[in-house]
């Protein structure tokens, strides 16, 4: 259903707490804070844990217990956190069933440093202190699998794919924004803004599809974006605590794997029941909104059914399985992404 709540033109999902946006909004960060942004079921669990492993365990990967360490539990939004912990006896909680603790903003501030502070906001709304200090993860994903995967968060849409009488549906809903946190056109092209015009050295943008392809050398890029270090033991350890059987298992902190883990999976949109023209859509509004922005450009060969299972390698060959994918010619033109995807015989054509 659409977002019940709006902030300066934004929908917001019922848990956002405008106390905790403003207090974010006027947050001065520190060198070493860790901002992680994404869209909406971007893969936002999965890489907040890898995150939060990296800054937290030593280098034998093992993780202590620290008191403050709100990351353990998981992902927690500034923009939903009261100002003050309520004194209301019946009150939950933060998030939906008080998923993420009876805290307030003070509790985040306070955790050990380096701080994680994770975040659905586009870049328009991110605290301009950002500009200055502090750094910046970005998660993306195919557009495509994050509507999918909203479409069955916390059980199937109740008005479908393509609407009845309970609403237009996921798609419809998807494509004009009303859902929570906005049109994912307008937060990427929102963020790729603050980026470039504000932290390009200082920010790293990580996609869903070629962690999946190798995980351990997006585990190996993070840590050193983030300068810290990374012992074969580490990764190995980094590695086995954010497998999605761990994850769903258990590690990726209480209550969070029940609610927020469904598969895990690339690819999993072409499963929907929405026909060649439903899914043009979004093509055509990738292009028209994205096109001209280049850390959307890698998300272009995922918006194509995947290839058999045959021209899938084995996991351990990184550039054959990469390559398997990303030969693949844009939906909109028929033709290969200049500079991104190289064609067949290993020339490059623009698109």
């Amino acid at each position: 259903m659409a977002a019940p709540k709006n902030y300066k033109g934004v929908p917001m999902p019922s848990f956002f707490n405008p106390e905790g946006m403003k207090l974010f909004s006027e947050m001065e960060f520190e060198d070493d804070d860790v901002v992680m942004v994404s869209f909406v079921k971007a893969g936002t669990t999965w890489v907040n844990k890898i995150i939060h492993c990296l800054l937290r365990m030593d280098e034998q990967g093992k993780m202590e217990a620290i008191p403050g360490d709100l990351g353990a539990s998981g992902q927690i939004y500034p923009e939903w956190l009261p100002e003050k912990v309520p004194e209301d006896p019946e009150w939950a909680g933060v998030g939906p069933g008080g998923l993420m603790g009876k805290i307030c903003f003070a509790d985040l501030v306070a955790q050990p440093r380096p701080r994680l502070f994770s975040t659905h906001l586009p870049g328009k709304l991110l605290p301009e202190s950002l500009a200055r200090r502090g750094r910046v993860v970005y998660v993306l994903r195919n557009p495509k699998d994050c509507l999918n995967s909203l479409h069955y968060f916390r059980g199937a849409a109740k008005d479908d794919w393509l609407g009845n009488e309970h609403g237009p549906g996921s798609l419809a809903r998807f494509m004009s924004g009303v859902n929570a946190y906005g049109s994912f056109f307008d937060h990427v092209a929102s963020t790729a803004e603050f980026i470039d015009n504000k932290c390009a050295d200082r920010a790293l943008t990580v996609y869903f599809e070629d962690l999946k392809l190798d995980i351990h050398g997006g585990i190996k890029q993070l840590a050193e974006f983030l300068k810290v270090p990374l012992t074969p033991d580490k990764l190995d350890a980094v590695y086995r605590a954010t497998t999605f059987d761990a994850m769903s298992g258990g590690s990726a902190g209480k209550g969070v794997s029940q609610l927020l883990l469904r598969k895990g999976i690339c690819g999993d949109w072409v499963s929907a029941p929405l026909s060649k023209a439903h899914w043009a859509q979004i093509d055509l509004a990738f292009e028209e909104k994205l096109g001209h922005i280049p850390i959307a450009w890698p998300l272009r060969p995922w918006l194509q059914p995947p290839p058999p299972a045959e021209a899938l390698v084995e996991a351990d060959d990184v550039p054959k399985a990469r390559a398997a994918i990303h030969n693949l010619p844009c939906f909109c033109c028929l033709t290969y992404c200049v500079g991104l995807i190289e064609a067949p015989g290993g020339s490059k054509k623009k698109s």
